[in-house]
């Protein structure tokens, strides 16, 4: 793209949002913002008159949302475009997932800052994809905390889970206790107490027993080795323990 202005529309159905953009994409020198739209069809006509490189949707696009506008605008495969990026107000995996699979090349939050906003679009003008950092973070987490992650199969109890919950949730399906969890993570005691309560209270399970179980149903962990033998495995003699929380 060097030596050329990207040419860029904007398609979201909030006026306000609609006009933000425009301003933080306006600093740009080398992009020029050639039309913007509040709904899917008027955005199509104006995408076929004014042959953008990059089109900005929003997720939340009437009539038929954002996803499904991108679906059908690289259906028609404009000869000028380089790629759709979809902006969304509030992350979710799934979102992403099903952006990626709607054959989106950008995915970023409206909060965020001018510089990431320059990124996307000069990576999606050439042809490369962008993902929003915190979002990366984010997807790198999820990926780390459990193997064979996929959004759209995530079991809805664990899709509940921030990050750090799903950090102790994996360090009660290994057997640990509080104490071992807080080391490893590098947190208080008592922290993670507080999100063994938030974990149990979400899956609707009784005790840190039943959260290894749930573990243990999703494959994640083995019953024998999570509880039974790690409980040996760290009791000290002459002092049964029990942690319930």
């Amino acid at each position: 793209m060097t030596g050329q202005r990207i040419r860029v529309v904007v398609v979201d159905h909030q006026e306000f949002a609609r006009a933000g953009i425009r301003v933080v994409l306006g600093r740009e020198q080398e992009v020029t913002v050639v039309g913007d739209a509040d709904n899917g069809p008027e955005a199509l006509d104006i995408i076929s008159s004014q042959q953008p490189q990059v089109v900005v949707v929003d997720s939340a696009l009437p009539p038929f949302g954002g996803l499904d506008f991108c679906r059908k605008l690289l259906e028609r495969s404009p000869a000028s475009l380089a790629g759709v990026i979809i902006i969304t107000e509030a992350h979710s995996d799934e979102l992403l997932l099903r952006a990626v699979r709607a054959g989106a090349r950008g995915y970023i939050l409206k909060n965020s800052p001018a510089w990431s906003w320059s990124t996307a679009l000069r990576s999606v003008a050439s042809g490369d994809a962008f993902l929003a950092g915190s979002v990366t973070s984010r997807v790198f987490t999820r990926f780390t905390l459990l193997p064979g992650y996929d959004p759209s199969n995530l079991p809805n109890e664990l899709s509940m889970l921030n990050d750090r919950e799903l950090q102790v949730f994996k360090g009660i399906a290994k057997g640990l206790f509080n104490r071992e969890i807080a080391q490893l993570l590098a947190v208080s005691e008592s922290t993670v107490k507080a999100c063994v309560s938030k974990i149990i209270g979400k899956l609707g399970v009784r005790n840190r027993v039943e959260v290894a179980l749930v573990a243990f149903r999703l494959g994640l962990a083995s019953p024998v080795r999570s509880v039974d033998s790690s409980f040996r495995a760290h009791r000290k003699p002459g002092r049964p323990r029990q942690e319930i929380g």
